[in-house]
């Protein structure tokens, strides 16, 4: 009898991940096992690309850039902000605006080092180094913030859960949270160099911001004293037609900090 009762409540202490800020947080274990995770001090870059089904060179040198860029460095995440076309999405009108309002209006194609306007391929077509450097120069920087996501989809509706971490010894604040739903591989007419090609594909496609009310910079992160934050987004709404292939949807996560009046790239996950 005295073994059986060892055995079962043995058995009764399930062990698992017990800090509920790690996405590996298992709310049924009783015994911490050693097995949560945190985010990793992990630099990336944020590069905002303006374009068009409509525009003649986002079909060509556009879309070298693009290619190139993501190649060169698998670290850094392309958001396409598609302008005026069947791919505009409220999130990427509202974000070109801000770009526009700090930078001044461009035309398309273009390319942004997060708010900052590095390139217009289509007036220096020669300049991807341009662009190459300030990735390059980007990804050097200190990260205050580090990120893990975790995401699925059940039906129509997707939950997303974004894991933020300060870097040791950064006490800073007003920090926001940014995420977005993003899809690849759609097929839609583009232009490319004044003729249309009917079976283009198009990634990076920025086709949501998932917290409830759309806006750049999404919702204030709040840390607690040793510098976690878990935000869970539950039951977001995808489209429900056959615009969306959600097999091709994926979820990158940006984080900003707001000094004065300004808002500046911290770091991002994918």
């Amino acid at each position: 009898m005295f073994f059986t009762f060892l055995l079962v409540f043995s058995s009764c202490k399930k062990k698992g991940c017990r800090d509920p800020f790690s996405l590996a947080y298992d709310n049924t274990a009783t015994k911490d096992d050693g097995s949560c995770t945190y985010p990793e001090n992990d630099r990336k870059s944020l590069i905002y690309y303006s374009t068009a089904t409509w525009c003649q060179y986002c079909g060509d040198i556009g879309k070298d850039f693009v290619d190139d860029i993501s190649v060169d460095f698998p670290n850094s995440q392309v958001i396409s902000l598609h302008k005026n076309d069947v791919l505009t999405s409220d999130i990427s009108f509202l974000t070109q605006a801000y770009l526009d309002s700090v930078n001044g209006q461009f035309g398309c194609p273009h390319f942004y080092l997060a708010l900052n306007s590095v390139v217009q391929p289509s007036y220096s077509p020669n300049n991807f180094n341009q662009l190459k450097s300030a990735v390059n120069g980007d990804l050097l920087l200190f990260s205050k913030v580090n990120l893990d996501l975790d995401y699925s989809i059940n039906g129509n509706m997707m939950n997303v859960k974004v894991q933020s971490k300060l870097a040791t010894n950064v006490t800073d604040d007003n920090f926001y949270l940014s995420t977005y739903i993003l899809e690849d591989a759609i097929v839609s007419e583009q232009n490319v160099l004044g003729t249309y090609s009917p079976n283009f594909i198009h990634n990076n496609v920025l086709r949501k911001e998932v917290s409830d009310y759309a806006d750049v910079f999404g919702t204030p992160l709040i840390f607690n004293q040793n510098g976690d934050n878990l935000t869970s987004f539950y039951e977001i709404p995808l489209d429900s037609t056959s615009n969306w292939n959600y097999s091709n949807l994926y979820v990158v996560a940006v984080v900003w900090q707001k000094i004065g009046d300004n808002f500046n790239f911290i770091n991002l996950e994918k």
